[in-house]
């Protein structure tokens, strides 16, 4: 009776291979999965260093040696932070000033606010009277407040959490920044030698695409933010500058750069002047800075660099935002863009040894 023929040496082998790939794969998704939070640091450390990395190749290649470069932009970093708290802080300091002056009244304006928009709609709808809406509105605020008083222990543990990542991450930058050819030289040479090449494409396609989409992602943030300050400001919006420079700031995730400023605006306005004009005005410009964002200047700068559907990328936003928080959101993306690249290539070496196998 005849045999059944053994498996080919190099299907065996490609099975194995993969069979480790997995086992990897999974180790590393539960170990973020219940030690995420501890890990953030690296990962900060890692993208910042990926995104400093061009500046320190370019010092080098203009003659410095790779510490006296690292060193360099150190330097530069810190005066650039000592320059901008010198003459940020002073303006920063009155807005503060000037807005827990103002907190006063700003509830009673909230509070009337709701009474006038309650006593409107009673007007209309007569059979609203009995849910006393502004009412429970202001039970719901007080409740959350009183929410967030109890979670304060929770948020005195994040702020220790952000000091140590203040700590840590400088520290391990620079380290990746000085050692990084070091470490991506190790990480290769563990590769086996008939996987070696698709390695190094690996390695390449992700620094592509990732480069693309860091650089096209802050250029995004940057001009959003100066459009959402220019236009805010342009139609009498209180705090209009530093409400457009937080919408740049928020755009570093995407999508939500437009909604948040659009959102701070409006509620600055409500509170400054009641329910009027000028918050369809706001509106408006909302829309438009969104539109913009997304038929001109995200597939002008990101067009080559991320290939997602707006749904998909507003899934990974939630996914990643859960697990995470903040930090998920915003490298949620190019780990996602990363993980794609590898599985694509991954696919494409199972197919050409199960070609050769056969």
């Amino acid at each position: 009776m005849a045999q059944p023929s053994a498996m080919p040496p190099s299907r065996k082998q490609l099975w194995i291979d993969l069979g480790r790939v997995a086992g990897l794969l999974t180790g590393a998704g539960l170990l973020c999965y219940i030690i995420g939070s501890v890990l953030v640091p690296f990962a900060v450390s890692a993208f910042v260093a990926y995104l400093l990395l061009p500046i320190v190749e370019l010092l080098e290649y203009r003659g410095l040696s790779r510490l006296a470069a690292v060193v360099a932009i150190y330097g530069g970093g810190i005066l650039l932070l000592a320059v901008g708290a010198f003459l940020l802080a002073p303006k920063l300091t009155t807005q503060v000033q000037t807005f827990r002056g103002k907190l006063p009244e700003y509830s009673s304006l909230a509070h009337e606010t709701l009474l006038t928009a309650q006593r409107d709609l009673e007007s209309h709808i007569p059979e609203l009277q009995r849910y006393r809406m502004a009412e429970t509105i202001e039970k719901q605020v007080v409740a959350y407040a009183n929410d967030s008083l109890e979670s304060l222990p929770q948020l005195l543990l994040n702020a220790f959490t952000l000091i140590s990542i203040v700590v840590i991450v400088p520290f391990m930058t620079f380290y990746l920044l000085l050692e990084g050819s070091a470490i991506k030289k190790a990480l290769i040479s563990l590769v086996p030698n008939r996987y070696f090449e698709n390695a190094l494409n690996l390695i390449y396609l992700v620094d592509v695409n990732l480069s693309a989409y860091l650089l096209g992602q802050l250029m995004d943030a940057l001009i959003i933010g100066l459009l959402s300050a220019v236009a805010y400001s342009l139609i009498g919006v209180h705090y209009g500058m530093v409400i457009g420079l937080l919408s740049g700031l928020a755009n570093l995730i995407p999508y939500v750069g437009p909604v948040a400023g659009a959102s701070v605006a409006v509620l600055v306005t409500v509170l400054e002047v009641g329910i009027t004009a000028k918050v369809l005005v706001i509106l408006i410009v909302a829309v438009a800075i969104q539109v913009v964002d997304n038929f001109l200047v995200q597939p002008t700068l990101m067009s080559k660099s991320v290939d997602l559907h707006p749904l998909a990328v507003i899934t990974i936003l939630l996914i990643a935002g859960n697990l995470w928080g903040l930090w998920g959101m915003l490298l949620g993306i190019p780990t996602y863009c990363a993980c794609k690249i590898f599985v694509e290539e991954l696919t494409a070496v199972v197919r050409r040894e199960s070609v050769d196998a056969i």
